[in-house]
Formats: C-alpha cells, sequence, structure tokens
C-alpha cells in the first residue's frame, strides 16, 4: 500500500516542510520527518510517556459560557456513537462501558462537544495492542474535541474535572502518552504539568507487535501489550 504521504507531489511536500519550519524550526521539522521515516521503513514507533499528578483546579477561567462539564451518561454515549463526527463507535461504546471506563465530556446544549475517556485497568489502544495501568494511576484515552469547538480549552476543562471527580475517589496520577514528534500536543501536555518519565512503544516484525519500555515506564506499572488470537500476552521489553 502507497502511504499518503508518498502520493503527496514534491512541490506539497516542500510547502509542508516551510509551513513546519515556520512553526517548529528547523530542528523539529527534521526530526519530524525522521520519526515518520522510522515508523513507516523500520516500524518503530516511539511514545512519550507523561504522568501528571490529579489536581482540582476551578473551571471558571477554562471553560466557554454555556458549555457545561460532566460525565457522560451511558445513554448519551449510545447516543453519541451515531455521530460520525465524533469517532465513537457502538461496539467501542459498549466495550469501554463493560470495562468500567468513564467519559468526561462537554455540552452545548445537549449536544456533546468534546469528551475524553479514562481507565483504570486496560484499554485497546493502536496496532491492536493494549495499555495497561494499576492503582492509584489511571490512564487517559481517546480525547476529541470538535473542530469548531477547538481553541477554546475545552479538553483543559474536561481534564480538570474529570482529575477533581478522581481525586475524590482515591486516584493521584494521570498516565498518558504522545507521539514524540507530536509537538503541538506535547504543549498541550506541558501546559497540564504532564511530566515525561520515560518512553514506551513497539517494533512490528514478522506481522506482530513487539512492545517495549524504559524501566522507569516500568516502574510505575504502566504498559503497552499484544493480545493475541489465543488471548496470551505479548510482555513489554523493559531496556
Amino acid at each position: 500500500m502507497v502511504s499518503k504521504f508518498a502520493q503527496i507531489p514534491l512541490s506539497g511536500k516542500l510547502e509542508n516542510l516551510r509551513a513546519d519550519v515556520r512553526r517548529w524550526g528547523w530542528v523539529r521539522s527534521l526530526f519530524i520527518r525522521f520519526v515518520s521515516l522510522l515508523r513507516r521503513y523500520a516500524g518503530l514507533h516511539i511514545y512519550r510517556i507523561n504522568v501528571r499528578p490529579l489536581a482540582s483546579e476551578p473551571l471558571e477561567p477554562y471553560v466557554p459560557s454555556g458549555i457545561p462539564v460532566r460525565i457522560v451518561r451511558p445513554e448519551e454515549l449510545l447516543t453519541a456513537a451515531d455521530d460520525p463526527e465524533l469517532d465513537l463507535g457502538l461496539d467501542f461504546v459498549r466495550d469501554a462501558l463493560a470495562r468500567c471506563d468513564m467519559a468526561f465530556g462537554a455540552f452545548d446544549g445537549d449536544r456533546l462537544v468534546g469528551y475524553t475517556w479514562r481507565t483504570f485497568t486496560a484499554a485497546p489502544d493502536r496496532e491492536g495492542l493494549w495499555a495497561r495501568v494499576t492503582h492509584p494511576y489511571q490512564y487517559s484515552y481517546k480525547a476529541f474535541t470538535r473542530p469548531s469547538y477547538r481553541g477554546k480549552r475545552i479538553h483543559v476543562a474536561i481534564t480538570f474535572f474529570a482529575d477533581a471527580y478522581l481525586l475524590r475517589r482515591g486516584y493521584a496520577f494521570e498516565v498518558g502518552y504522545l507521539e514524540i514528534s507530536n509537538f503541538a500536543s506535547i504543549g498541550v501536555a506541558n501546559f497540564l504539568g504532564r511530566r515525561k518519565i520515560g518512553y514506551a512503544g513497539y517494533v512490528t516484525a514478522f506481522g506482530r507487535c513487539i512492545p517495549f519500555r524504559t524501566p522507569a515506564v516500568q516502574k510505575l506499572g504502566f504498559e503497552l501489550f499484544e493480545l493475541g488470537r489465543d488471548g496470551l500476552e505479548t510482555p513489554a521489553i523493559a531496556f
């Protein structure tokens, strides 16, 4: 299969490079392309693992007027699964609820405009991998804000609301991860106080995903693992 990047004409690639250089500078722009080459040709995916102490922050500075933030009820999630813009499939919602994962969201009237999920055990991720955490850590995944509502710090408001709720229930830290070349998301993570503690990822070889993690990530109990067809796990390699 030919990648979308390979289908872009040379003039388009040069324009994309110029745009990235204007935004990120030469070093980061070249790093973005180097990481992309590693994924495409070596099957190597590396993620920055972040840990952030949960904090009870006032929501007023972050939420636009008329956009309340709260727990998204199961029936609302099942309804939202019919909205293609929200990127929530019915099977995904049902499976997440069966694991007792929670969704926190922002609403404009009855319309869900942004959400993020938290799990307290394990949740499916990309390429057939799962991410696992143990108490007092919880894992944040699948965050989304409708394009027309972006730039309003709605995700920040949802994050702080979820923090306050989970702090009262004995959780102390949020674990998450980002592409090491996603500098926009890294900027948001830094703003929210998400501290890099190490790296994890996987390499694809012979039709399998082989996960790995650094010692600091192993120590806190976070891991990526592959659930095979036989129901057995492929454990992460520490290095």
